[in-house]
């Protein structure tokens, strides 16, 4: 047995470990229909679980110097948190509804068995955790400037483009849910027309439902209208106002389009909402009133708030960057199979 267990796979065996707590951390968001799901210490304890997880799996694999304390501290949070949910709260019966009992008791056993092996190897084993020697890169990955002063098709090639557009994409899917509630209490204060359901539990009691349509308009931002509305500045001067005035209808047009698109494919019996009497609407999917104000909410995105995001993301390390990356990837990854799979609904 010596001859196997060598210390790289002993260190194989630790990053195991955290892929496969982050693959049952997402087949349980899976399973679990999302109308059983309370938003309490479980939601907490998985999203953490599945960032920090995710987090350490990523400088495992990149045997970062700072591996072995990041793996620690990830297996006392995620073993603490999961006995205070599972034993202390009664999360155990819940899962054992969605999973049954004896799953449940095979993968609570996996967890902490694994947690303690994980835990000699990184915390004695000097010749496994030795070979986590690649130091921490502490430099800005980008020496000044903006990511658009290269042209996109030379921008697409790299890994930076689609990490940070990714992480626009998940970050902006959930301001954009919180942005969504804000709206329907500017409405209830007469501030806007239109209705909505004060009972739509999606809107307001699964408050990290994450709004894909809303996620995708930020991406359009870095793909489209922001390269657009360089173009006019170069063309017209940056405090043109017919630069602005440009941007803001090529805003209109790509705002409305992905807003009726998603209407379309997600909203073809008006659940999710309904402008049929709202003035100036088509099909009930988009209306003049919102696009406009989404339309406003782009422009200022685009000449004010993604040059703010993008200089602060080319200041972050690439180290930092990469695993900031993975954390919310691993937040997404949970919350999207949780809402955006239901059991109940398959057809047997």
């Amino acid at each position: 047995m010596k001859k196997w267990l060598t210390p790289k796979v002993k260190l194989r065996i630790c990053g195991a470990y955290f892929g496969l707590y982050l693959i049952l951390s997402f087949a349980y968001a899976a399973l679990c229909p999302p109308a059983e799901f309370t938003y309490d210490l479980s939601l907490f304890r998985a999203v953490l679980i599945a960032a920090c997880a995710a987090h350490a799996l990523f400088v495992l694999v990149r045997k970062r110097i700072d591996a072995r304390i990041t793996s620690l501290v990830t297996l006392v949070l995620c073993v603490g948190l999961s006995a205070i949910d599972l034993f202390g709260l009664g999360a155990l019966s819940d899962a054992a509804v969605v999973v049954g009992m004896p799953a449940v008791a095979i993968v609570t056993f996996l967890e902490y068995a694994g947690a303690i092996v994980v835990a000699l190897i990184l915390g004695f084993d000097k010749e496994t955790y030795g070979l986590l020697d690649v130091p921490v890169n502490l430099e800005p990955a980008y020496d000044g400037g903006h990511s658009w002063d290269e042209p996109m098709s030379k921008r697409v090639r790299t890994w930076e483009f689609w990490r940070d557009l990714i992480m626009y994409f998940i970050v902006f899917s959930f301001i954009g849910h919180w942005a969504e509630i804000l709206f329907c209490r500017l409405i209830l204060a007469g501030v806007f027309m239109g209705g909505y359901d004060p009972t739509n539990a999606m809107l307001w009691d699964q408050w990290l439902f994450p709004f894909s349509a809303e996620g995708t308009a930020l991406a359009a931002v870095v793909v489209f209208l922001h390269p657009i509305a360089t173009k006019l500045q170069n063309r017209y001067g940056q405090h043109s106002i017919r630069a602005v005035l440009l941007s803001f209808l090529a805003n209109f047009v790509v705002c409305t389009s992905i807003d009726f698109g998603t209407g379309m494919v997600a909203n073809q019996h008006y659940e999710l909402w309904d402008y049929r009497d709202m003035p100036f609407n088509f099909m009930g999917q988009v209306c003049l009133q919102n696009s406009m104000v989404y339309s406003i909410a782009a422009t200022l995105v685009v000449w004010g708030l993604y040059p703010l995001m993008d200089k602060g993301l080319r200041k972050l390390p690439k180290d930092a960057a990469d695993g900031l990356f993975w954390g919310l990837v691993g937040i997404y990854g949970f919350l999207a199979l949780l809402h955006f799979v239901d059991p109940s609904m398959a057809v047997a």
